[in-house]
């Protein structure tokens, strides 16, 4: 009975103890579990984990090596090692690691110098020419060595090694809390993977986006300063088309403009080069304004001469009022004009308009190093022929006898006797636009 007795005690005792290990572990376990989980960085992870294993169970040499390419794994994190090693390659299959990895199980030695050979074969990959050699972390008299699997599912994420100097240091009774450790563990490495590829593929992204962005402004910066070159809507509708039909003609119903700045070749003579190229440019771009709000196309700037044409390459409505009431306006905008070369040069001049609507031929003209858009025509011709004939009348507007039909019931005009013009057989009715009715 005395011994009988003697037993309940112990089996308490034992109980206690194992309720005690229990509590502990599960202490161990959420302790863990919370430091992992409260990151997706995995530098703070892996060293997080060989912290912890070192607070826990004494750990105080540890390394986890992760797979990389040509079949080894690869040092990436360090604790405890005079020589941090982060780089180092084990190859699979070689050593105690290598094997752990291969085999996918734990590989525990307790006493190291029975199996020192064992360990350090193969522990060492040879390194290309061209990569720096990195010595595996290890301690100088190691007697026990683990090498846990870091595992999710079926697929290996690491392996999480181990040394002591003291000989059957890891315990058989903590061997199933480090795996359920390592189980989390590689599922937290395993996110964090993933977090990390998914940061990258986002920065990269984001790299590409901002170069398309930086490509996109430079494009339309190079497009913006080749529209100052060539007119916008002679850009768009060439984006629009395709190789094979950019050189194709369209026969086209338009109005035509040229304005011309009388008596220039003598003033020009007493200016300098700049004060020229000022006097044009002053001219060009206040004309410039008005001619856009009246949706004229520039077709050309022929030295001191302005051709703009209504209704190419655009159809337009009523291009033959539109291209009246901007040359009324231009007129108008003379006065600017000469306000400004005024206080500037001291140079005052006049302008003659004439205008014409018939059909033209609009395309574009050239070869492929230099293509111009252009139209062509009688019509062309014939608009030319009536601003010249403003000569004697200073910033005066002549129109064609097709304008002013389409265009009478807008207008008050003074009828031209018949005039001759070059490349007319008969004589040509032109008017003189006095103003245009509300």
């Amino acid at each position: 009975m005395e011994d009988g007795k003697s037993l309940v005690p112990d089996s308490a005792d034992k109980m206690n103890e194992k309720l005690l290990r229990k509590e502990k572990e599960l202490d161990i376990l959420g302790s863990i579990f919370s430091q992992l989980s409260s990151t997706q960085e995995l530098d703070v992870i892996l060293n997080q984990i060989l912290e912890q294993l070192d607070r826990y169970f004494g750990f105080n040499h540890s390394l986890i090596l992760l797979p990389s390419k040509e079949n080894q794994l690869k040092v990436v994190a360090s604790y405890g090692f005079a020589e941090k090693g982060i780089g180092a390659k084990v190859q699979y299959g070689k050593g105690l690691i290598g094997t752990a990895a291969k085999r996918k199980q734990i590989v525990r030695i307790g006493n190291l110098t029975i199996h020192l050979r064992y360990m350090l074969e193969g522990e060492f990959v040879a390194n290309p020419e061209d990569e720096i050699i990195i010595k595996l972390p290890g301690l100088r008299n190691p007697q026990s060595l683990i090498a846990i699997p870091l595992m999710v599912r079926d697929e290996l994420i690491g392996i999480l090694s181990v040394e002591s100097e003291k000989i059957n240091w890891f315990k058989m009774e903590d061997e199933k809390i480090i795996t359920l450790i390592a189980n989390q563990a590689a599922i937290a490495i395993h996110n964090a993977k993933m977090y990390d590829a998914e940061r990258q593929r986002f920065l990269e992204m984001a790299e590409i986006n901002a170069k398309l962005s930086s490509l996109t402004q430079t494009q339309q910066q190079t497009l913006n300063l080749f529209m100052k070159y060539v007119p916008e809507t002679v850009v768009k509708k060439a984006l629009r088309e395709n190789p094979e039909t950019m050189f194709e003609g369209d026969q086209l119903e338009v109005a035509l403009l040229f304005c011309d700045i009388r008596d220039f070749t003598p003033m020009s003579e007493k200016l300098t080069p700049t004060q020229v190229v000022t006097v044009l440019n002053t001219f060009y771009s206040l004309m410039n304004e008005v001619i856009r709000k009246h949706k004229g196309l520039i077709n050309q700037f022929i030295g001191d001469e302005i051709f703009v044409t209504f209704g190419s390459p655009v159809p337009l409505v009523n291009p033959e009022e539109s291209a009246v009431c901007c040359a009324v306006e231009m007129i108008r905008q003379l006065e600017k004009i000469n306000q400004e070369l005024q206080s500037s040069l001291g140079v005052h001049i006049h302008v003659g308009i004439g205008i014409n609507y018939g059909p033209v031929i609009a395309g574009n003209l050239g070869c492929e190093d230099k293509i111009s858009y252009s139209v062509t025509g009688d019509s062309v011709n014939t608009a030319k022929r009536i601003e010249s004939l403003t000569h004697g009348k200073p910033d005066s507007i002549l129109i064609s006898d097709s304008v002013y039909a389409k265009t009478k019931h807008r207008l008050e005009v003074i009828q031209w006797e018949p005039v001759a013009v070059k490349g007319k057989n008969e004589k040509m009715v032109v008017y003189e636009v006095v103003r245009v009715k509300e």
